[in-house]
Parts: structure tokens; sequence; C-alpha cells
């Protein structure tokens, strides 16, 4: 599945929700369905910087992919994650850095976190593509 198509899919489900109230918990059950992230990768070094939540990223380049595993404290910023990583995760840097995240602003999401976690979100992705900046240039 592309990137375009699943974005395509994630703005779908979420479509079916009339509340935020719903939307949340749909966040919350996606973050949820996740594995968690072993102990041993809960330190500093996958640490994402300016979120007031502990959230951590741990990139895997496989040849030209790169799969991203994480795992946050907050249920909430766990559930972003997970929207995040069922987009990005798995494809070629290229194709992550020529998908801009325009999609949260589909779903109003951005427009429904508060600013903490906006900035979590924020950084998270700068850290996404930043890996993918990374792989293209080595």
């Amino acid at each position: 599945m592309s990137i375009q198509e699943k974005i395509n899919e994630l703005v779908e489900n979420f479509s079916y929700f009339d509340n935020w109230e719903d939307k949340y918990e749909y966040i919350i059950d996606l973050g949820k369905k996740i594995p968690k992230l072993d102990e041993k990768y809960k330190k500093n070094e996958f640490k994402i910087q300016g979120c007031t939540s502990n959230l951590w990223l741990v990139p895997i380049i496989d040849g030209k992919k790169i799969f991203f595993n994480g795992g946050s404290d907050s249920v909430i910023i766990q559930g972003l994650f997970a929207i995040i990583a069922k987009i990005y995760s798995g494809e070629q840097a290229k194709d992550i850095l020529d998908n801009k995240p325009d999609f949260l602003t589909t779903i109003n999401l951005k427009e429904h976190l508060g600013p903490s976690r906006s900035n979590g979100l924020n950084s998270l992705i700068k850290k996404i593509q930043s890996t993918a900046n990374s792989v293209i240039s080595s």
C-alpha cells in the first residue's frame, strides 16, 4: 500500500466519527494496537525532544526503507505515534520526504491538540524527516 493509500484510509476512518471524543478514542485504540517499545530503547538517544510526555522513536534502516518503532507513556501521544508510524514506517526515504503530513490538517488533528501535544507531534515529524534525509545523504 502506498503512502497516499494509507493516508486516504486514515482520512476515511476519521470521517466515520462525528465528534472529537470518538476520534480521541480511535487514536488511543491505535496506540494500544502497536507493540510495546522494549525498555532498552527508552533512553535519551531515542527520546523526542519538545514533547512534554516521554516519546521515543527508534528508526530501523533496512536498505532504502525505514521502519519506525516507538512508544510513549501517554496514551494520546502513543496513538499519535501510531498514526505517523502507520503512514511512514516501511517506506523509502524519498517517499517519506515527498509526502508531507498534510493529512493532519485534513483530519483537523492539529487544531484539536493542545500546544504541548502539537509540539511533540511536530518534533516527531521533524525527526522522521531528518532520518529520511540522513538515509538519502548516505
